[in-house]
């Protein structure tokens, strides 16, 4: 290894080329920590050009990619081979060394997102010892068909049914507030609270522009359903948070919500939509993973990497 190929650099925020996921972004990171970064970057070995990077946040001898989001972990942005992803490694875990970190934990994106380089990092990780937590996520691949041709006949007549009831349509940013208290309230309904408050998702949607979506079915009189929805990439959408209320579970308005968030994906050219994962503690939700599964969506692997020394 020659130390001219890569790149440490404590809470700077000059990223060059941009992070592909928004959870990677100098704006994100510092939402989730305004001080305590360390970045990493390979570089080429002739134009010096980065190549590959990711994000650690340091505290207590751990050191975390990322802190506070759905995932960190490395981004690449050339074509690179295993062996110098591997070298890469190893001066990461030697530069954490020096620093007294003795964990490192990193949370991958679904493997979905960039199969060949997913199953590169797993082979490096896993050759340096480190440990691997799977999660269940779902992926909807958008393309030109309407998402009712992959739904199983019996969400394919929710579908319609829902449709001579509620009309689907995007929100502006402004009705955040209305929004969010809506799905929390779905969410108490079924004994379940949101991960974010109020106050927290006002800040987060604007440190990011233009990256939250709000959608909804509802008709003249009441929302049936409504969904927060955050674009990652310029290729992905991640449903953030989504729910329905339960006074239309028969009409399950949700598959009509969806349907059209779908279309809406394919208005801009967007590549997949990520439905999260399916899981309660260390468990598959059999329930959840059957209905997203049911729309069309297909189940896929999230790993979290961790390495303790």
């Amino acid at each position: 290894m020659t130390d001219r190929l890569y790149r440490n650099r404590i809470d700077n925020w000059d990223f060059k080329p941009a992070a592909t996921y928004l959870y990677n972004s100098p704006a994100h990171l510092q939402l989730q920590a305004s001080r305590g970064w360390t970045t990493f970057e390979l570089l080429d070995e002739k134009s010096e050009q980065v190549q590959a990077r990711i994000s650690f946040y340091i505290r207590a001898h751990a050191a975390a990619s990322p802190l506070k989001a759905p995932f960190g972990s490395c981004e690449v942005y050339a074509r690179i081979s295993q062996t110098r992803i591997k070298h890469f490694f190893l001066y990461i875990e030697a530069t954490l060394r020096q620093r007294g970190v003795k964990q490192i934990t990193i949370k991958s994106y679904p493997v979905k997102y960039h199969p060949a380089f997913s199953n590169m990092l797993d082979a490096v990780l896993r050759s340096r010892d480190f440990t691997r937590i799977e999660e269940v996520s779902s992926v909807i691949e958008v393309n030109r068909q309407p998402l009712s041709k992959r739904m199983k006949i019996s969400e394919r007549q929710k579908l319609v049914k829902a449709q001579r009831s509620f009309v689907f349509r995007q929100l502006d940013i402004q009705s955040l507030s209305r929004v969010y208290r809506f799905i929390a309230g779905c969410r108490r309904e079924k004994g379940h609270a949101l991960s974010m408050s109020l106050g927290q998702l006002r800040k987060t949607s604007a440190a990011l522009p233009g990256k939250f979506m709000l959608f909804e079915v509802a008709n003249d009189a009441e929302r049936a359903a409504a969904a927060i929805v955050i674009q990652v990439s310029h290729t992905t959408w991640y449903t953030f948070y989504y729910a329905h209320a339960s006074k239309f579970n028969k009409i399950s308005p949700v598959v009509h919500l969806l349907a059209g968030i779908y279309r809406s994906a394919q208005a801009q050219k967007v590549k997949r939509i990520d439905l999260g994962t399916s899981m309660l503690g260390e468990k598959v939700n059999k329930s959840l993973l059957h209905f997203k599964s049911g729309i069309g969506a297909a189940t896929n692997a999230k790993y979290t990497y961790t390495k303790v020394w």
